[in-house]
């Protein structure tokens, strides 16, 4: 009976920097696993593959099958693309269910649900959560009632009913994942280079109590906030995907590797006695994690084939860094980083957050020159456009924010302009000279340390003309950045422009 009806997931477009770097859409594969295993048809969309002619893909995907649509909705540019491919569906298909999950309607339900075109929101992991709903839709014999669905928010009358959340983790076992879902895997790419790149967990959860992030509140009655895949797991699960699937990378997308150092050891042992050979990236470390890495052990998972490892440092000021509880100094940030300039085959991708609420602009100076030293100490690191904070619910900062005038978006096409890489956001506590210091750092930070010219290996136009845009231009990024002049600041409608086409 299940193979009477047709499921589709999809993926919005991102801001420029989720469509340039295309990480294979595994939170799509989670959450599909179930209803595959039950024999549904299940297809995934990609929008940001051909984003231009998302509209003509979707109709000849769609046929009188398409029971229902599920979409992975991020804050920002991802709220706004959900929200166009949603009302295009009931505009054409009324008659299709559509559901979102992920990381905005974890947090901000109700706001998804005063979008007319959506049905449902799920919250939290979602893949068994989506079976249940997905059975309930189709009227499958023993289907449990709405309300009986962890995490499940619909409309009953105009009224909005949310179920209770369960936050225990999800672990997959990885010959359950469908990925035989994934129809061209060379569309997953990163930065036009040919590595076929493979995101994974070895763990999940985290432990630490950042103020601006989701994960404390999400993980508090757990009482245990981090927990490890077995070894014996993540390797199998590595062979697999480089066996059968031509994988050459494979990201660790962990919110934090490095709790347990051991672990980590333990994976590469097994690679290095296996003869594995796999290039490896982590997402997830700290810098009071990375002090406790010895040179050996940081030279161990290089020669293991670890080449990408992205560390959220945040702020220069010690005094932002004890506000958001990252459990660090500026001094030992700078001692970490000479650390691993030692071991220039792992790139170093440094993250930050400028513009807190109390944030003064000589503080967010204090993080430019952070940056700069960095760089001079460190010539092969490479430092991510900065982030703005996002006040989420339910945490620290959203508190905070909240004291000093925040209001959040009162509308769900507001939470769309709620994007770090956009100059709409602009937070009520910063001045306006504050916000366009920033704004000139996060467009200069694409050029200061060449990594557009360093990191894009592909030879197609656009990155040829990104690489000629960076060689020119970076003359005058360093400049202003090291000036702090962020007046006369033409390169924003150029990025605005550049954004549209790529």
């Amino acid at each position: 009976m299940n193979n009477q009806f047709e499921i589709i997931m999809i993926q919005p477009k991102t801001s420029l920097t989720g469509s340039v770097i295309k990480m294979l859409p595994i939170g799509l594969l989670y959450a599909s696993y179930k209803v595959v295993k039950s024999g549904f048809t299940v297809h995934i969309f990609d929008a940001r593959i051909k984003p231009h002619r998302w509209e003509k893909d979707l109709r000849e995907l769609i046929n009188a099958k398409t029971l229902i649509v599920g979409l992975t909705v991020m804050s920002g540019v991802s709220v706004e693309e959900s929200i166009k491919i949603s009302r295009y569906i009931k505009t054409k298909w009324p008659s299709i269910k559509v559901v979102w999950g992920g990381p905005h309607p974890t947090f901000s339900p109700n706001d998804v649900l005063s979008e007319n075109s959506v049905d449902y929101s799920i919250s939290g992991y979602g893949s068994e959560s989506f079976f249940e709903l997905v059975c309930n839709i189709a009227v499958i014999q023993d289907a449990p009632d709405l309300k009986k669905i962890n995490g499940l928010s619909w409309k009953d009358k105009g009224k909005i009913i949310t179920n209770t959340q369960s936050f225990d983790f999800e672990f997959l076992y990885y010959k359950d994942i469908p990925y035989h879902l994934i129809k061209n895997f060379s569309d997953y790419k990163y930065v036009d280079t040919n590595e076929r790149i493979f995101p994974m967990y070895s763990v999940m959860g985290c432990p630490y109590k950042c103020t601006f992030c989701s994960s404390p509140a999400q993980y508090a009655s757990l009482k245990k906030k981090w927990m490890p895949y077995s070894v014996s797991d993540v390797i199998e699960h590595i062979k697999m995907v480089k066996e059968e699937h031509g994988a050459t990378f494979i990201y660790f997308i962990d919110d934090d590797s490095f709790v347990d150092l051991k672990h980590v050891e333990n994976i590469i042992d097994e690679i290095n006695r296996l003869k594995i050979k796999i290039k490896l990236g982590f997402r997830g470390a700290r810098i009071n994690e990375v002090a406790k890495m010895s040179d050996d052990f940081i030279k161990k998972i290089a020669d293991a084939g670890t080449n990408n490892m992205h560390i959220g440092i945040e702020s220069g000021s010690d005094r932002i860094l004890s506000l958001i509880k990252k459990n660090t100094t500026t001094k030992q940030i700078l001692e970490v980083n000479r650390k691993l300039a030692r071991h220039k085959n792992i790139k170093v991708f440094y993250n930050f957050i400028v513009g807190f609420p109390t944030e003064t602009i000589e503080e967010t100076k204090m993080t430019r020159d952070l940056i700069l030293r960095l760089i001079e100490e460190n010539p092969s690191c490479f430092v991510i456009p900065l982030n703005k904070p996002r006040p989420l619910p339910n945490t620290e900062l959203f508190d905070l924010a909240v004291n000093y005038g925040y209001k959040p978006p009162k509308t769900l096409k507001d939470w769309g302009k709620y994007d770090v890489e956009s100059s709409d956001y602009n937070p009520v506590w910063l001045s306006d000279a504050h916000n366009k210091f920033i704004r000139m750092m996060f467009l200069c930070m694409y050029f200061i340390d060449d990594k557009i010219i360093r990191i894009s290996e592909g030879n197609s136009l656009r990155f040829i003309f990104m690489r000629i845009l960076s060689f020119f231009y970076k003359p005058i990024a360093v400049f202003r950045f090291k000036r702090g002049f962020y007046r006369f600041l033409l390169e924003d409608k150029a990025y605005s422009f550049l954004k549209s086409i790529v």
